[in-house]
């Protein structure tokens, strides 16, 4: 495993963002933000969200590296610290009680407003996202070809989500997708945290607390 984050394998930055900023966990809170809403509303927040969130994502991705620099953080740090919110997050999603429930709007909120919060934040970019992101691209800083793989994998995601988010409601009563997409939030649940542990173990062994 710390060959592949250090010879940086697309397909584990592809996986990483998958699990992090990915569709599968959009779904279900989209659905249900949105299930009064009209066809035209709902499409509305998906376009904005999908825009807002793309520029996010890639905003970090093109100029992280200098808040890390700024704050003088080293690599075993940020791959600690995004070890450690990976498993959170994971812990939450197998634990849902463990979470605050989410909040439905008590007043009627505008597309743009629906879109920022919580539909980009934090459904789609929650603060694990951000994590692997920054870690990605200070891991890559200079090398412009690994670069464009995490720009390149970003936008894929992006896309995954802008579809998952216009087609959310078609997709929710496609019968037995729903609980395909249950087992598959398990299944990759459960690959999260076997990441987050490695990725844990390696800061801990880069750092010299253990030996592997």
């Amino acid at each position: 495993m710390e060959s592949i984050i250090v010879n940086a394998d697309p397909q584990f930055i592809f996986t990483i963002f998958f699990l992090s900023l990915g569709p599968v966990k959009i779904i279900f809170p989209f659905f249900k933000l949105t299930r009064n809403a009209t066809p035209e509303y709902r499409r509305n927040v998906s376009i904005i969200a999908a825009i807002i969130a793309t520029i996010v994502v890639l905003f970090v991705a093109l100029f992280g590296h200098h808040l890390v620099a700024k704050y003088q953080l080293s690599l075993d740090a940020l791959r600690l610290a995004g070890g450690l919110v990976l498993l959170m997050s994971a812990l939450f999603s197998t634990f849902p009680h463990l979470q605050p429930p989410l909040e439905m709007p008590k007043t009627e909120l505008t597309a743009i407003q629906l879109a920022i919060r919580p539909i980009v934040s934090p459904i789609i970019i929650p603060p694990i996202g951000i994590a692997a992101i920054l870690i990605f691209t200070t891991l890559f800083q200079g090398n412009w070809e690994m670069q464009w793989i995490v720009v390149k994998s970003l936008l894929t995601i992006m896309v995954f989500n802008f579809m998952a988010m216009l087609f959310a409601d078609k997709i929710i009563k496609i019968p037995g997708l729903t609980q395909i997409l249950t087992l598959a939030a398990v299944v990759l649940t459960f690959i999260q945290v076997a990441l987050a542990i490695e990725v844990i173990l390696i800061s801990l062994n880069s750092l010299g607390i253990i030996v592997r």
